[in-house]
C-alpha cells in the first residue's frame, strides 16, 4: 500500500514538473514575482486648485446656473455676492472631493450671510441657510496652486520567504506517523476466526 501510494505521489510530481516546464515556469518561480502595492497619497492630502466652481439655485424661479469663480475674486449672481478664498482637491489616487472656502452674502434686506468650508462630496457640511439660494460646491480646476500635493512615495516591494518542506516520514512507516502492519501469515495454529455473528462478531 505504501509502495504504490509513494508511486502516485512521484507521478503526480513528474507530470507537474512537464506541465510547469512546458510553460516555461520553474519550480523556483512557481510561487510568483512579489510586486510592490500601488503608490497612492496619504488620506490628508489636497492639491490647490485657481478656481472654484459653484452651483446656484434661485429658489423663486427654480432657475439653476453654474458658476467659475476665479481664487481671490468675488462674482455676482442676481442678489447674491459669492467670494472663493480658496478651492482644494483630492490628488488623483483618493476619492474625487473639492472644497471651497466661500464667502457668501444676499443684498437683500436681512439677507442670508455664510463664511467657511463647502464640500463638494459632503454638501451637508457647509449650507448657506437661504430661503432664496441654494449654493453647492461643485469642483475645483485651473491651475494648481498652492498647497501642493507632495511627490507620491515609493512603495517596497515586499520579500517573499519559501514555505519550509514538509519532515518527510520515517523509514519503514506508512507515510502516515505510525508503523506498518506486518503482511506475513499468521503463525501456525493461532489463526483468528471469522468476525460472523456465529463466533460473536457483528453484522
Amino acid at each position: 500500500m505504501r509502495s504504490v501510494r509513494l508511486r502516485s505521489i512521484a507521478i503526480l510530481a513528474s507530470a507537474l514538473t512537464v506541465a510547469m516546464g512546458g510553460m516555461g515556469i520553474s519550480a523556483a518561480h512557481a510561487v510568483g514575482t512579489p510586486l510592490a502595492p500601488p503608490a497612492i497619497y496619504p488620506a490628508n492630502t489636497w492639491q490647490g486648485k485657481g478656481t472654484a466652481v459653484v452651483r446656484v439655485l434661485d429658489r423663486l424661479d427654480a432657475h439653476v446656473d453654474v458658476i467659475a469663480i476665479p481664487v481671490g475674486t468675488t462674482a455676482h449672481y442676481k442678489s447674491l455676492d459669492i467670494t472663493a478664498g480658496r478651492c482644494l482637491e483630492r490628488p488623483k489616487t483618493l476619492s474625487p472631493d473639492a472644497a471651497g472656502w466661500l464667502e457668501l452674502h444676499d443684498t437683500h434686506p436681512d439677507g442670508a450671510v455664510f463664511k467657511g468650508w463647502m464640500l463638494a462630496a459632503e454638501p451637508g457640511l457647509g449650507v448657506f441657510e437661504s430661503a432664496v439660494y441654494d449654493v453647492r460646491m461643485v469642483r475645483c480646476e485651473g491651475n494648481d496652486v498652492a498647497p501642493a500635493a507632495p511627490p507620491l512615495p515609493t512603495p517596497a516591494v515586499p520579500v517573499l520567504t519559501q514555505p519550509a518542506a514538509p519532515p518527510s516520514p520515517p523509514a519503514g512507516g506508512d507515510g502516515m506517523g505510525g508503523d506498518a502492519a506486518p503482511q506475513g501469515p499468521a503463525p501456525a495454529g493461532k489463526s483468528t476466526p471469522p468476525a460472523s455473528p456465529e463466533y460473536g462478531g457483528e453484522y
